[in-house]
Order: structure tokens, then C-alpha cells, then sequence
């Protein structure tokens, strides 16, 4: 075995004792789904990231030029200005804009916002399972746990996008906010975000991952990823 990819807590033998058989890459991608724990068992000792990552890459460009043609983004900021009672020349000339090559922004800036998500979200379970909790990982297996929760994510992804195209307009509601009507307040809107299943099997996903690759029990996994994850549903009070 090639000891430059293993970690120095455990050069010999998978994160459960005896080495963990390889896997592909299509078995790892679906295994996160149908067997996550014997699957990050086997990317102990080769952390690969490529493939999700290109994966997630491919999904926000698809997403990105759905909402760009959809329409959606303009319907919600037009949404917002009549709202706010602005006068209709103003709502007239951004609506304009956003039918304009400006909504491909929106595809460029997805992919970007991605990686950048994913290394603040590697950097965060680095510094907590790392430097506080005590784990002895290196950055590409938080990185490789990221990424891998992420295609988890896709999911969620898929279903608020098809609810969206659907209403026509990108407020969805997965959690606790879908029994509460449409206006929601911030604290609901963050309420609405910390219960989404779907986005709490994603988080559970990277709980486990953490958990398997650094040899501790599920618990401490769910410690690691617990900041990241409150920062996630806080930022979501700013959907308003």
C-alpha cells in the first residue's frame, strides 16, 4: 500500500481494523446512498474527491441553466419590488435586466459558490474534528466527506427544484415550514431549514463519513459537522 495516502494513525488497516476493499468510482458514488459506512470504509486509504466534486460541478451548471431559463429568478425579484412598493419603472427595467444575459450569472456563480462551500466546509470539520475533538485526519478526507454529502445533496436539490419550476418561484419549504403557508418569519425560515429531511440525511451522511475515517463513534461525528451545519440553517433566515 502506497503509506503517502494512508493517515499516520492507522497505516495498515482500514478505519475498522482489517483493510477495507477498494471501490470503484460509480460504487462509491452510489454506495453513499445504498451502503455510505462500508463506502467511506474503502476510501479510507485513497480519499477521492474527482469524481464527486466533477459530479456536484455538472449538477449546479444543469440547475443553473434550468433557473436561467425557467424564468424563476425574475419572478422573485419582481416578487420582492412589488413587495417593497416599488414604482413599476423600476420593476419594469429589472425585469429587463433579468431576461438579459445577466441571468447566466447565475450558471457561472453556482459552480463557484460550490467549491467554495466545499472547502470552507472541509476547512470547518478540519479545525473541529482536527484541532478540537482530536481526530488525526487529513484535509483531502474532510474534503472527500464534503464532497460525497454534497452528491447526497443533490437530492434535495432535485426536489426543490422540480417543486420550484412547478410554483414557479424558489421559496420551498421541505421541513416544518411546508405545514406553516407561504409567509414565513426568519426564525421559520431557519426552523424550515434545520428540519428538511432530506437535507438532514446529507448532514447525517457526512456525520457518518467523519465517524468512519477517523475511528470514532457516530456521535462524534455528529459533533464535528454540527457547526457547519447551524451556520448552514442560519444563513437560510436571509431567504426573506
Amino acid at each position: 500500500m502506497n503509506e503517502t495516502t494512508v493517515p499516520t494513525n492507522d497505516r495498515a488497516s482500514g478505519p475498522d481494523g482489517p483493510e477495507a476493499p477498494e471501490v470503484s468510482t460509480l460504487g462509491a458514488l452510489i454506495g453513499v446512498f445504498t451502503k455510505p459506512k462500508a463506502t467511506f470504509q474503502a476510501l479510507f486509504a485513497r480519499p477521492r474527491i474527482l469524481a464527486p466534486i466533477l459530479m456536484l460541478l455538472v449538477f449546479q451548471l444543469v440547475f443553473g441553466l434550468v433557473l436561467a431559463h425557467s424564468g424563476i429568478l425574475r419572478n422573485d425579484t419582481v416578487a420582492k419590488l412589488e413587495a417593497k412598493n416599488a414604482p413599476p419603472e423600476q420593476i419594469e427595467a429589472v425585469s429587463k435586466v433579468m431576461e438579459g444575459p445577466t441571468k447566466y450569472a447565475f450558471v457561472i456563480g453556482g459552480p463557484v459558490v460550490l467549491m467554495f462551500s466545499l472547502l470552507v466546509t472541509s476547512g470547518l470539520l478540519y479545525f473541529i474534528a482536527n484541532l478540537m475533538l482530536g481526530a488525526r485526519l487529513r484535509f483531502i478526507h474532510y474534503l472527500c466527506i464534503a464532497a460525497y454529502g454534497g452528491v447526497v445533496g443533490i437530492v434535495d436539490q432535485m426536489v426543490r427544484m422540480g417543486i420550484a419550476l412547478g410554483r414557479g418561484t424558489l421559496v420551498v419549504n421541505l421541513g416544518i415550514g411546508a405545514f406553516m403557508g407561504e409567509e414565513l418569519s426568519r426564525f421559520m425560515h431557519v426552523a424550515d431549514t434545520a428540519t428538511d429531511p432530506l437535507l438532514l440525511w446529507a448532514t447525517a451522511i457526512e456525520a457518518l463519513g467523519v465517524s468512519v475515517m477517523a475511528r470514532k463513534s457516530f456521535g462524534f461525528g455528529v459533533l464535528a459537522v454540527l457547526p457547519g451545519f447551524l451556520l448552514l440553517v442560519s444563513l437560510s433566515a436571509f431567504q426573506q
